[in-house]
């Protein structure tokens, strides 16, 4: 085999394999960029791509006297029809595989670093973009909350947006084994642990609800990864925002009113959340809501309410809080 570019240059074998897996390469990095362009919208992932594929059309590597070792017709891969993906996620991996593939086999051919760095960076780049595409979507209505399985199956059941398993007394065994009865019976909506980051990530939980005295978001984020919800537990506007700001997908805001679930935590008041508004990402509002409470924090239009006790009404707050 050939050792030096030049020489590779000079064999039309070498020539195709250079062509093919060039064209390969970008057409892998075009097909996931225009997933990001429009469908995730995300500009930074979406520059990134297009500076990755400009690197590789614009490389030596990529000389225009491949083009006479260019055979279409004696492709024996020519005229195959293109694969139907099931999904997004298969969309998606399938190109990240060709990418990787055609930069491992350029790496060999050419011994060119750009093509090491690139495929490394295309690893990274499936993890975020893959991952973040498998993280529930949190819609607006009732979140319920409970240190037992049953009220939470059973508010899934009757039309609960997300639930949150909770129980602070039980030992870490037995909150694993109702994690993993919870997870085993999974209802179609995100289920969320309460503060055990370890008990979340052993049952493969949804995402992890924690408070303002736990580790930092982005310490969790590191161990749960993109695809995974966390929350944070705010008493005021201002802890909202800051949790926002590093990276927390949702927060809940309370208690609005005294409640046994938060003892010697006074109610911050419905008032509190007139600034809430100013949040990008969905806010749950919680402490004391019911049924005789719900209509004094309905005008600030909450996307979602939380409820503990009163999870048997899950049907009847959800009608008043989408009319």
């Amino acid at each position: 085999m050939t050792n030096t570019y030049s020489e590779i240059q000079a064999c039309s074998g070498m020539s195709a394999i250079i062509d093919a897996n060039i064209n390969r390469l970008a057409e892998g990095l075009r097909a996931i960029e225009e997933y990001t362009r429009f469908v995730a919208k995300d500009k930074p992932l979406t520059d990134q791509l297009a500076t990755l594929r400009h690197r590789i059309r614009e490389h030596p590597c990529n000389h225009v006297n491949h083009l006479s070792a260019r055979r279409t017709s004696n492709d024996q891969r020519a005229g195959e029809p293109p694969p139907k993906r099931p999904n997004w996620t298969a969309l998606l991996r399938a190109n990240f595989s060709r990418v990787t593939e055609a930069c491992r086999v350029l790496e060999e051919y050419t011994h060119v670093p750009l093509f090491t760095d690139v495929r490394y960076t295309v690893y990274e780049l499936e993890k975020t973009i893959v991952l973040t595409l498998l993280k529930p979507t949190i819609t607006r209505g009732v979140y319920v909350i409970s240190d037992t399985v049953a009220p939470l199956l059973n508010a899934a059941a009757n039309g609960a947006c997300m639930i949150q398993l909770r129980d602070k007394a039980a030992e870490k065994r037995m909150l694993l084994e109702k994690a993993h009865r919870l997870m085993t019976q999974k209802p179609n909506i995100p289920v969320i642990i309460n503060d055990f980051i370890d008990i979340a990530i052993a049952c493969n939980a949804d995402g992890l609800h924690t408070g303002q005295d736990d580790l930092p978001i982005e310490c969790l984020r590191d161990q749960l990864g993109p695809h995974k919800l966390i929350g944070r537990t705010c008493h005021s506007i201002e802890q909202a925002i800051a949790a926002q700001d590093a990276g927390a997908d949702y927060v809940s805001l309370g208690p609005i009113y005294d409640t046994p679930s938060k003892p010697g935590r006074p109610g911050i008041g419905p008032d509190a959340l007139a600034d809430a508004h100013v949040l990008s990402i969905p806010f749950v509002v919680i402490g004391g809501i019911n049924q005789d409470t719900l209509a004094t924090v309905l005008p600030y239009n909450p996307p979602m309410i939380g409820v503990i006790r009163d999870h048997s009404r899950i049907q009847e707050l959800t009608r008043q809080l989408l009319p």
